[in-house]
């Protein structure tokens, strides 16, 4: 699990340290930083399962508006330290003989990890991570999407071939997903197709529904367990705008979903953003990882158990409606926490 992820100079990220658990949710108002968040993580991972020059001038792309200063994102997972640093520009080549300045991907597993002496520049490897964000009208239509009828893509278009190919090409993989489903939502009783590849619902009121008879609820499920089970498994699932103008019921049993989800993979880490008190309602304190924006346009991010009047409301609001109250301008500006 990615434990403690730096990013530097990375659009509105300029400097900013966050621990994850193994469920974070970003909250905060637009702008403030939340999807930078999750496309560095996901920038970050990539550096360390391909190859990482592949990726520096989609690092370079990203870099702060105003500086000249290398993008560095930084990471600990399972007690080993990963670092990207965007190379130096031609003009800025390192001189014939110098030692190695910590450019690029790196690892280290001891030491301090700001010391680049300590640093390897050996692959390692972070988890894979990917990003969704489902979308229910995307999941129902059951035409093929893409190239490789074998993936999902983003908005869960696609959804309905990846699962076909499942079923044919990875029967053990097929039923262990539905297993997990049933686990989930059990009124499913099995998934099968049509000889287009279309996705029938057997479940206790009925054989054979369609993917617009089931429930948003059962679709999301589905779509976020077609990611867990494909053939680009996930490590880290990156859930960008998790309420997507849900109505608040559904908002909450959607994280309670993920939770299962979690119960029945509990190698993947979840990190998502909203912008809803409502979900934030099923989260735990610990889980929530406020943001807002410096006046000079740079990124603040802290956990809600920071605020100093956390201790003091805890047993009395859950972390939404504490949200709802402390707001986010805390976090930039300390001085009005303490009002």
């Amino acid at each position: 699990m990615i434990r403690c992820v730096t990013i530097k100079n990375f659009k509105c990220l300029r400097d900013v340290t966050v621990n994850l658990e193994p469920f974070t949710v970003f909250v905060g108002a637009n702008g403030s930083g939340k999807t930078s968040f999750l496309q560095a993580l996901d920038l970050l991972c990539r550096a360390f399962r391909t190859l990482a020059e592949q990726l520096d001038k989609e690092f370079r792309s990203h870099r702060s508006h105003g500086t000249n200063d290398a993008v560095e994102l930084s990471c600990l997972s399972d007690a080993v330290h990963f670092r990207y640093r965007t190379k130096a520009q031609p003009e800025q080549s390192i001189p014939h003989g110098h030692k190695w300045a910590g450019d690029g991907a790196a690892f280290a597993k001891d030491g301090d990890p700001l010391n680049w002496k300590q640093w390897q520049q050996q692959e390692g490897m972070l988890p894979n991570s990917v990003w969704l964000r489902l979308e229910t009208p995307r999941l129902r239509d059951h035409q093929a999407h893409g190239n490789d009828r074998r993936l999902m893509n983003v908005d869960g278009s696609g959804m309905h071939a990846a699962l076909a190919s499942m079923a044919l090409e990875d029967p053990d993989e097929w039923q262990k997903l539905q297993a997990d489903l049933r686990r989930i939502v059990p009124a499913v009783l099995r998934l099968r197709h049509t000889p287009q590849s279309e996705l029938l619902f057997d479940t206790i009121n009925g054989k054979g529904l369609k993917a617009h008879q089931v429930s948003e609820g059962t679709l999301l499920t589905l779509g976020l367990l077609t990611a867990i089970h494909g053939v680009n498994k996930p490590g880290v699932l990156l859930l960008d705008d998790l309420d997507r103008a849900l109505h608040p019921k559904a908002q909450r049993e959607l994280i309670d979903l993920l939770r299962g989800v979690q119960t029945a993979n509990p190698d993947i880490q979840i990190v998502g953003s909203t912008h809803s008190p409502y979900l934030l309602g099923r989260m735990q304190p610990s889980e929530v990882q406020v943001t807002s924006l410096r006046d000079d346009g740079s990124t603040a991010c802290e956990p809600l158990t920071h605020h100093p009047k956390f201790a003091k409301w805890k047993d009395e609001f859950h972390p939404g409606e504490m949200w709802s109250m402390f707001g986010e301008k805390w976090v930039a500006e300390p001085e009005v926490a303490a009002k």
